[in-house]
């Protein structure tokens, strides 16, 4: 953090944030296990967006408009206007997900969230997650701002403390992770119960409870991550965000884990756009501290080296291909 934001300033907006976050999960409970319209931003009809997700950023939106008018929002459904906008994003930015998790959702599976950040210069400084729970209300909120400590609801939370990670308590990693990455020799019988969620947002505030014990994403959008982040490291997580390199000719990737305070570590007011941050992808883990420290240093990439030699010859064949077109 460049400079000291004023308490009662961060306090405002971790309640505003619970506010619309709990009415956000209102929304979405309206239409969960009803037929509703599903759309899809992709050919391969991979990746799903529902009236719910629209309702419920529509309402976050207006909500933060009408309490922060002087607030940056960057929102996972926001049209392609505001995804390509290069005007500079304002200091303060709330950072939503309307919907994370939205297969699960449109499946009846109970597994999602309602995500509202705030990224201060690219460092989260306050987060509210909805998420569906056997409480009263359908749901909690599990809810923080920077030095404040977290909550679900009102009751104080904290991440799962150990000096290492221990094997029979659960973790969240993707479904495709055996793929991309395995552990070194000092993991194994560490790496934990496993689950998959289809939620990084779910998946963090699990964290942030201590029901696991640390998480994986690789992948994930600037959306996917702020509010539970915000929460995990008020609850006492240690977060490590990673740089990918690709070795020579791209055959031999790695990433350098850097523990750090922020998700955006080059952010220049006056000059970081909302197109620099739609376009925002970085793996993350995050744990207690120990335990992730230990983790990312036994982590490594996967070296499939046939699946890259068919990767570049699939490039060299469409560069070919548009040569000759050309």
């Amino acid at each position: 953090m460049q400079q000291t934001i004023d308490d009662q300033l961060l306090i405002d907006i971790e309640q505003h944030a619970v506010e619309i976050a709990r009415q956000g999960g209102v929304i979405l409970g309206k239409y969960f296990g009803q037929k509703i319209k599903v759309e899809y931003k992709d050919k391969r009809e991979s990746d799903p967006v529902s009236q719910a997700d629209r309702e419920t950023q529509d309402y976050l939106y207006k909500a933060i408009e009408a309490r922060f008018p002087d607030h940056g929002i960057l929102g996972e459904e926001d049209d392609k206007e505001k995804q390509e906008d290069t005007s500079p994003a304002p200091d303060f930015l709330w950072v939503l997900d309307p919907l994370d998790g939205t297969k699960n959702f449109l499946h009846g599976l109970p597994v999602y969230a309602c995500s509202v950040g705030v990224l201060y210069k690219g460092a989260p400084v306050a987060g509210a997650v909805f998420v569906p729970w056997p409480a009263e209300g359908g749901g909690i909120v599990f809810h923080a701002h920077k030095g404040g400590g977290a909550f679900a609801d009102s009751e104080l939370i904290s991440v799962h403390e150990a000096d290492e990670p221990r094997g029979n308590v659960m973790v969240t990693l993707p479904g495709y992770f055996g793929t991309l990455s395995n552990f070194k020799k000092p993991m194994r019988g560490k790496v934990g119960e496993l689950r998959v969620t289809g939620s990084i947002a779910y998946e963090l505030v699990m964290v942030s409870r201590g029901i696991t014990q640390y998480m994986i994403t690789t992948g994930p959008h600037l959306w996917d991550i702020v509010g539970g982040v915000a929460v995990a490291m008020e609850a006492g997580g240690a977060l490590f965000r990673g740089t990918r390199t690709s070795g020579a000719m791209g055959m031999f990737p790695s990433i350098k884990w850097e523990e750090t305070d922020t998700l955006v570590p080059d952010w220049e007011s006056g000059t970081t756009s909302a197109r620099d941050l739609h376009r925002w992808v970085q793996p993350l883990t995050l744990g207690s501290p120990p335990v992730a420290r230990y983790v990312t240093s036994n982590l490594r990439t996967r070296v499939n080296l046939r699946w890259r030699i068919w990767r570049l010859w699939r490039r060299w064949k469409a560069r070919r291909s548009d040569s000759a077109s050309g």
